[in-house]
């Protein structure tokens, strides 16, 4: 088996032994319970595709728990951290975190991808280097820790690893409401512009409230709410915005 560790090129072809393991957690900054996770956790699909007779488990159940743990600790940071900033602007600060770069340079700064069981194709064709193959071993690792220790330790987990990135997000000025920033996130992908439809009005004259639906290529994405048209309108887009992000995220898996 090929040496593995931080800065070293990786070619692996088998499961990491128990001092691998260690090493691991002394880069990851936490003491597993149950190493069997952690194992897991750096499984790429990969190796699970080259060896048909291993245990058919890779690491894709602990991203897709991790996830939504990762959001959910951004998300918690951002809406403390910023208590006057609206939701459109919580959501475009949450974006720039939990993007697929974002989570590749906290893997990098660990040093996942030295770790990463892949199979040789893989391997050998940059897999441990490749953005969405760090991003997800962030992902798969901290639902690991979740799973080990609890919502608490994979909250400080995500917060040491994200944490300049989410102050960075707290402290930047948000450059364009979120209308601009979903036009110009279509129109990069190929896309139609959005077009804001009227769904229903309710309230006072003196009090009204709009609801709001934003539609791409006819089809119904999201819904918001305000007490402006424009108001709703750029709920209705921050919530499609999202809607786009988790589903980019997810494709890139």
């Amino acid at each position: 088996m090929a040496a593995r560790g931080r800065g070293l090129i990786v070619l692996p072809t088998t499961p990491l032994e128990i001092s691998e393991l260690q090493d691991v957690e002394d880069g990851l900054g936490y003491a597993f319970k149950d190493r069997s996770l952690l194992a897991l956790a750096l499984t790429h699909q990969s190796y699970v595709n080259e060896h048909p007779d291993a245990p058919p488990v890779s690491n894709e159940r602990l991203e897709f728990l991790g996830d939504s743990i990762v959001g959910m600790v951004v998300a918690e940071r951002i809406f403390n951290g910023a208590p006057e900033l609206p939701e459109g602007d919580l959501t475009v600060r949450r974006s720039q975190v939990i993007r697929k770069e974002t989570l590749a340079a906290a893997a990098r700064s660990i040093g996942l991808g030295d770790w990463l069981v892949m199979g040789t194709g893989e391997a050998t064709t940059g897999g441990n280097i490749r953005e969405s193959n760090l991003a997800d071993a962030f992902e798969a690792a901290t639902g690991a820790v979740y799973l080990d220790g609890g919502y608490d330790q994979a909250s400080s987990f995500v917060s040491k690893w994200l944490g300049q990135h989410i102050n960075e997000a707290l402290e930047s000025e948000t450059r364009k409401d979120p209308k601009s920033l979903l036009q110009e996130y279509l129109q990069a992908n190929g896309k139609q512009p959005p077009r804001y439809e009227l769904s229903s009005q309710s309230g006072t004259p003196h009090d009204p409230v709009f609801t709001i639906n934003v539609l791409i290529d006819n089809t119904l994405i999201a819904t918001g709410m305000g007490s402006r048209k424009v108001d709703a309108e750029r709920k209705a887009a921050s919530k499609a915005l999202g809607i786009f992000i988790s589903l980019e995220n997810r494709n890139d898996s």
